[in-house]
């Protein structure tokens, strides 16, 4: 159910704009279940009440969200603009005393092309700055987390035979949650010069989040069945995003245009939790261990792991990769992997781990071109990004040759006398060097990519050709048409819904590549 009421006000007063909005938003979402089983029923009679055995269930759930919200604009010759925005939000998602939020946010804009002094820039279409703040909230979490689900018939055995009845919270609650808020503060630049011949926006970003919703990890010993919801810190990113566009029209047969739009982004975990908490995640398997971190002074979700630096090629390798006369790896052979006592302490373990690398590009790029000649057009476009880590959940299955299943065709090429310009280890039972453990960089890949995301062929059929149409176009779409990267998974722009987790290839499904020859027609 959704319930609008909105109340505006728009006036021009001489050289005043002012527009006013204000409003009271409700919303509600039901859901309701209703299910009925039965079985052994005598002589095929399907009706419940012929069952020996049934059984029957129900549930609902509600959320409710309701919104207050104004919204004023003022413009001044359209050379001064402000815009200034409140609103409070409350969701039955929360508890009462964290119910609600506010949200406010302000915009100032400066159209300097419109000023006197500009006039004599004749090729200047359009000069603004601007700038803004706001404040966006998060709701979107499961109904009732602040309230714990009781599980009933948690039996126990006393002596031996005695039964006791019992229940237990095996979904722990978090009664103190509340909204997730984003402040975002831009800073804008836009150019349009010749006749709208030439576009260039800049802007420069800082976007806050606090109060995180995150499910952090807890051990299975509490027993419980969930990682509970917790505000669990604070996260900024900022950078820069561009776009760079030309349109031209050549002749009357002939025209183009490009564009070119990008973003830079620094992801950084301001506080997690108490401020020195560390939260482990990105299991790879299950019985892998986890390969992300998430801490103060880090991106979220960073790679931690202990660095490779190739393969042993002899006794003497081993025998060198010491520490005070005691061999750092003792269960090494020729052909294993060494790995790196970055703390010199002479053990390779969880010590030696370092940040290796982030799950957030640092650069994205997009490409869009048209051509069109006279009845004949073609539309390019073009995507990538730089920068990113990606851990490979399957190479770490596949490559783990000690589970005694099927193994990656890079095997074959394993590390012997015979083989030794080979990167992949001796096959070996049992791995006793561990050169399959999870917390290394063996699996951990460079995410960069360039992709033809779409390519589209049109040509638009003469009305002298169909004079019994009003148009007719027959073109041929292609979508993903290839993607050129080093990464050995189906698709590099790997994005799990996990933040915690969010490099971790868990056999993303490779993107189709699609072919659409089509016709469209109008009379």
């Amino acid at each position: 159910m959704l319930i609008e009421n909105l109340l505006t006000f728009d006036r021009q007063l001489g050289d005043h704009k002012v527009t006013a909005l204000a409003g009271y938003i409700y919303q509600q979402n039901k859901y309701r279940l209703l299910t009925g089983s039965g079985a052994y029923m005598p002589d095929k009679i399907m009706v419940l009440d012929a069952a020996t055995e049934s059984q029957s269930g129900s549930r609902e759930t509600v959320a409710t969200l309701t919104s207050v919200l104004g919204r004023v604009f003022y413009s001044y010759k359209n050379k001064y603009l402000v815009n200034v925005t409140l609103r409070r939000d409350g969701s039955s998602k929360f508890m009462k005393d964290y119910r609600y939020g506010n949200f406010p946010s302000f915009l100032l804009g400066w159209n300097i092309a419109e000023e006197t002094f500009m006039e004599k820039f004749d090729f200047l279409d359009m000069l603004k700055l601007r700038g803004s703040y706001g404040v966006l909230g998060n709701q979107e979490i499961d109904n009732y987390l602040y309230s714990s689900d009781v599980t009933s018939n948690i039996n126990y055995l006393i002596d031996g035979n005695v039964m006791w009845n019992g229940s237990f919270p095996k979904v722990f609650a978090s009664p103190t949650i509340k909204w997730e808020n984003t402040e975002m503060t831009n800073i804008g630049l836009d150019v349009v010069l010749l006749n709208s011949k030439l576009k260039f926006t800049a802007e420069y970003y800082i976007k806050n989040t606090t109060d995180i919703l995150l499910n952090v990890p807890i051990p299975s010993s509490t027993g419980a069945d969930n990682d509970p919801l917790v505000n669990a810190g604070h996260i900024r990113n900022k950078g820069f995003e561009f776009l760079i566009g030309w349109d031209k029209i050549v002749s009357k047969d002939l025209s183009y245009s490009l564009s070119l739009v990008g973003s830079t982004v620094k992801n950084e975990v301001i506080r997690m939790g108490t401020g020195d908490q560390v939260i482990w995640s990105g299991r790879p398997n299950q019985s892998g261990a986890n390969t992300t971190k998430s801490l103060q002074g880090y991106p979220i979700g960073g790679f931690w792991l202990i660095p490779t630096d190739g393969l042993f090629q002899s006794e003497e390798e081993v025998e060198s990769h010491s520490k005070d006369g005691n061999l750092i790896q003792s269960n090494a052979k020729p052909g294993d992997i060494r790995f790196v006592d970055t703390n010199g302490d002479g053990l390779i373990n969880d010590d030696d781990r370092v940040y290796q690398g982030s799950p957030f590009p640092d650069l994205t790029l997009g490409v869009n071109a048209y051509v069109k000649w006279r009845d004949f057009d073609l539309s390019l476009n073009l995507q990538a990004s730089f920068g990113a880590k990606i851990y490979s959940s399957m190479r770490s299955d596949l490559e783990d040759v000690s589970k005694g299943q099927n193994y990656s065709a890079k095997a074959l090429n394993y590390w012997s006398p015979e083989n030794n310009g080979s990167n992949f280890p001796r096959v070996v039972w049992g791995d006793p060097n561990q050169n399959a453990r999870t917390d290394s960089d063996r699996f951990l890949e460079n995410g960069d990519y360039l992709r033809i995301s779409n390519v589209q062929l049109g040509y638009n059929i003469p009305r002298r050709i169909v004079p019994f149409l009003e148009a007719a176009r027959v073109y041929l779409n292609i979508d993903n048409l290839h993607t050129f990267t080093g990464y050995s998974g189906y698709t590099p722009d790997v994005n799990r819904d996990d933040i915690l987790s969010r490099g971790v290839d868990y056999y993303s499904y490779p993107l189709p590549r699609t072919f659409v020859l089509g016709l469209n027609v109008s009379f």
